[in-house]
């Protein structure tokens, strides 16, 4: 049969393109993306193998609709580059045999034919000669290319499966590019984003036209010293950098002025922003747009809707979350890492457009402890291999370098740190001891106003419950997304009009909300997180020293429980020894004990899932099913808050499931435990759903509508339940 007779897609409307067309064309592309990782001419040739099977005559049968079984196409290809790339063979069969259906284990010799792990799909392959031998027919006679980069791996089976991911990912975006562009007839407009030199110009104008060269006040002054030390910094060499900055030091605007130059400088091709938390991420966005376009922004997590903006740069930016073929990204700790160590092809298609890019990682104190080791290495892969830079940004930062997982020096952007932290000292913390529920609400009602930040939400909700009169706020996950953006903007208001303000929150209202109480209660809890809840004191330096002031307490409840134990004793000592827990060597040594207590015996707290050990028996598969960062089991359920709530549930009980309007129903969301209490007490969501005050989505077991009002109070939100656990929004 000639080639054009032999089919790899039909599309809707009857148009044909051949394997041969669709294997040249994805290894093209695939060489494309290869080379800013790198690894090129092997990309290339493995886009050559990767359909190769569609040439057996049961596919050409299927995809003429004369046979209606499964036909494997990928093993074939796979067993032909084992065989002809035997010093990468591994990993390109690796490549594609999971184009499709993910990265596979490797598995063992002793596997059986036809299993799911490599080993045992490629003996399956293999007993059909025939196919094979018809398959290798059409492909290119030359030898596929080397891969130094692979070698240059030696025995370390964690470098070796990023690089291979990275050759994965040139493929499954590759194949994916190519069939969207034959399936729209060459339709789909990708990559017309603004460039790194014309984004650097634009932001640098931007800073001039508002002053930040021009400082009027002496906080200013020194935020304008810092902004200058990141600029120069940025022309260094590419690597590994931290920038430790007091809160207050404005490092989310610095920091994107080092990548800037640094990208301009290096020729780096996109800047990404990693950040801890959801609550934090739409700020930082609107943050970054002010400088540089609505357009040029892309954020992806599972909270963005693209679907209210301009409808052009609506469809631009959904095809560029798909790959992260946009200059500027802003993207969570969990989708970055888990990326990184997925398997998956729709995870995985984003890895190549992380080569050769400028990474900052927002709250590095907040790097997944439970992983750090595994997160650590992949950092270290992506500036030794594949020309990243990378900033590790924080107030209380994190001393990595006692961990021995980087293989290079992280370079310090700031000069004088105690004389920045002395500067931008703006509270006294106070020790108040041990203290009952009525002392600290009492406490706050001598004042105006006072937010105190609870451990938990039982907690926080003791506490508000004994606040009296106006403006008395709750604050956790309990409430949905949209409703604590609604309370937030009614206690500022509060706050700026002098007006009575007494809020009761858990640590949701820590990071990346812009508020500022004349005093705050911390209980007790890790010498970080105390930090960042003292940030929402004197936040301005408005108020004289002496009288901004961070009481720390503990309960009764809170000095028995195990939650966050360990950290709540190393803050101990650090109060004990110094007072001020916010100096930096106070932070260093806090970290340093942390770590240590963490990372001892053969399963390190810093490597929880045997990160490594798996990594050394090549199981892909298996990593990508544990490697996950927020482990909680919970479902969500949907909270009729307002029409636009009410009409988004009203779509999805019709049936609609488009990414779109989920992406706006996670605004009305609460996370309910699903975790069982025993065999006499089922999980909230199951308690919910058996009591008939929720019922779940028509063919949907994973997500519910709350259906009895009186269960979601207009200042706690959902009330079922007080479970213990940081209000923490991911």
């Amino acid at each position: 049969m000639e080639e054009e007779h032999y089919i790899a897609h039909i599309s809707e409307d009857g148009r044909r393109q051949t394997v041969a067309d669709h294997l040249k064309r994805t290894a093209e592309l695939a060489e494309e993306f290869g080379k800013a990782a790198g690894m090129g001419e092997t990309a290339r040739e493995v886009g050559q193998f990767h359909d190769v099977g569609k040439y057996q005559d049961a596919f050409q049968k299927y995809i003429r609709g004369q046979y209606h079984g499964r036909v494997d196409h990928s093993t074939p290809g796979a067993v032909l580059l084992m065989k002809r790339a035997r010093s990468w063979g591994l990993a390109g069969a690796l490549c594609v045999a999971g184009h499709h259906a993910g990265l596979p284990d490797v598995g063992t010799h002793m596997d059986a034919p036809g299993s799911a792990a490599l080993l045992g799909r490629l003996k399956k392959g293999m007993e059909n000669a025939g196919v094979l031998e018809a398959c290798e027919a059409h492909l290119p006679p030359s030898p596929p290319a080397p891969f130094p980069l692979l070698e240059k791996t030696g025995n370390d089976a964690m470098e070796e499966m990023l690089v291979t991911r990275m050759l994965f990912s040139c493929l499954v975006d590759a194949d994916f590019l190519d069939t969207e562009r034959f399936m729209a007839n060459g339709a789909v407009e990708r990559g017309t984003f603004a460039s790194i030199p014309e984004l650097h110009d634009r932001f640098f104008i931007e800073l001039e036209r508002q002053g930040y060269f021009s400082p009027k006040n002496r906080i200013n002054e020194k935020r304008c010293e810092i902004l200058r030390r990141c600029i120069e910094a940025g022309k260094g060499p590419e690597g590994l950098y931290s920038l430790t900055v007091p809160t207050g030091g404005g490092k989310t605007v610095s920091s994107l002025a080092f990548a800037l130059t640094q990208a301009v400088r290096r020729q780096k091709r996109r800047i990404i922003y990693v950040i801890p938390y959801l609550s934090i991420i739409e700020q930082t966005a609107d943050v970054f747009r002010a400088f540089l376009g609505e357009d040029n922004v892309l954020e992806c997590h599972s909270n963005v809707d693209y679907d209210d903006r301009d409808e052009t740069a609506a469809a631009k930016k959904k095809l560029a979350s798909e790959n992260w073929d946009a200059p500027v990204i802003l993207t969570t700790s969990e989708q970055f890492w888990e990326s990184l160590y997925s398997n998956r092809t729709s995870r995985c298609r984003k890895l190549h457009n992380i080569a050769q890019s400028v990474i900052l990682f927002d709250e590095a104190q907040m790097l997944p402890r439970d992983f750090l080791r595994p997160c650590l290495k992949a950092l270290d892969g992506l500036a030794t291999d594949f020309g990243c830079s990378a900033v590790l940004c924080s107030a209380t930062q994190p001393h990595l370098e006692q961990l021995h997982a980087l293989s290079r020096p992280v370079m310090e952007i700031m000069e004088h740190i105690p004389e920045l932290y002395e500067f931008f000292r703006r509270v006294r913390y106070v020790d108040e001891g041990l203290l009952e529920y009525d002392a600290v609400a009492g406490a706050m009602m001598e004042r105006p106003q006072a937010l105190c930040i609870a451990s938990t939400k039982a907690e926080a909700r003791e506490i508000a419950d004994r606040l009296e009169g106006d403006g008395v706020f709750y604050l956790s996950t309990n409430l949905c997304p949209a409703h604590r953006r609604a309370q937030i903007r009614a206690m500022k208001d509060r706050l700026v009009h002098g007006l009575p303000c007494h809020v009761a929150a858990t640590s949701v209202i820590s990071v990346g909300v812009d508020i500022d109480f004349p005093a705050v209660y911390l209980e007790k809890t890790g010498a970080d997180s105390l930090i960042q809840g003292a940030g929402r004191c004197n936040r301005e330096g408005k108020r004289p020293l002496g009288e901004s002031i961070a009481h720390l307490f503990e309960t009764e409840k809170s000095r028995k429980s195990r939650f966050m134990k360990t950290e709540r004793e190393l803050a101990e000592k650090v109060i004990a020894r110094w007072g001020d827990i916010s100096l930096p060597e106070t932070i260093r040594y806090y970290f340093d004990e942390l770590y240590g207590l963490a990372d001892y015996g053969e399963h390190s707290a810093l490597d929880k899932r045997d990160i490594r050990k798996l990594a050394e028996k090549r199981a892909y598969r298996e990593i990508g099913r544990v490697f996950h960062i927020i482990e909680d089991q919970t479902k969500p359920v949907l909270i009729p808050w307002n029409e636009e709530a009410q009409e988004i549930i009203r779509q999805l009980q019709m049936g609609v499931r488009t990414r779109q309007l989920l992406r706006r129903a996670a605004q009305y969301m609460v996370n309910v435990s699903d975790r069982a209490y025993g065999k006499d007490r089922p999980s909230d969501f199951a308690s919910l759903i058996h009591n008939n005050q929720a019922e779940l989505l028509p063919g949907d077991a994973e997500m519910a509508v709350l259906t009895d009002s009186a269960l979601y109070d207009a200042v706690f939100g959902l009330t079922i339940s007080h479970e213990e656990g940081l209000g923490i929004e991911w």
